[in-house]
């Protein structure tokens, strides 16, 4: 048993780890080494140091037609490369099965949702997060409408609500990423 520090006594390191080890490890710990998945582009997977991390939210953003959709996809395909799982969360309702295959995936291969609210897009990602998938896209944030906004008139717009359900629903995905699923 750690003895309880004096006021102006500060425990070490070693003593620390053992008081709270059940919450604590040191930065360099195994626990906080993530495989990446790779884009299969060299510039940007070196950039990147090897691709994007599992057990993370990784958020592209930029301009509309971009090709953030099209960086989405190329993760997907490496994780078809690996006898991986993807699903494809298509909030927008824009999958495009016959570009998709242009892009090099296997479109037999890969779980598509089109989610009638954001509610449903999140739940669907945590179950899928829970299930083992080792991707998750969601296409796109931009898209997810909570089902409160849809039942209402078209003139009613409360303050920032968009943003509001998302920092709402984020947490609840959170505790998933032990599951080692990288989340795009």
């Amino acid at each position: 048993m750690v003895a309880k520090a004096k006021k102006d006594d500060k425990l070490t390191l070693e003593q620390l780890l053992k008081k709270y080890g059940y919450v604590l490890a040191l930065g360099s710990d195994e626990m906080f080494q993530y495989e990446k998945i790779a884009f299969g582009i060299p510039a940007l997977d070196k950039l990147l140091g090897g691709g994007i991390p599992r057990k993370r939210i990784s958020i592209f953003t930029g301009q509309s037609n971009g090709g953030k959709s099209y960086l989405a996809s190329q993760v997907a395909k490496m994780v078809q490369k690996q006898d991986g799982i993807s699903a494809w969360i298509d909030s927008e309702i824009s999958w495009d099965a016959k570009w998709m295959e242009k892009c090099g995936l296997d479109v037999d291969k890969i779980l598509v949702s089109q989610p009638s609210s954001g509610e449903e897009a999140f739940d669907m990602i945590r179950s899928l997060m829970n299930d083992g998938v080792d991707l998750i896209v969601l296409d796109s944030l931009a898209g997810l409408t909570p089902a409160v906004l849809q039942d209402n008139d078209f003139g009613y717009n409360p303050m920032a609500w968009q943003a509001r359900f998302v920092n709402q629903s984020l947490p609840r995905i959170m505790p998933c990423l032990k599951n080692n699923t990288a989340v795009i």
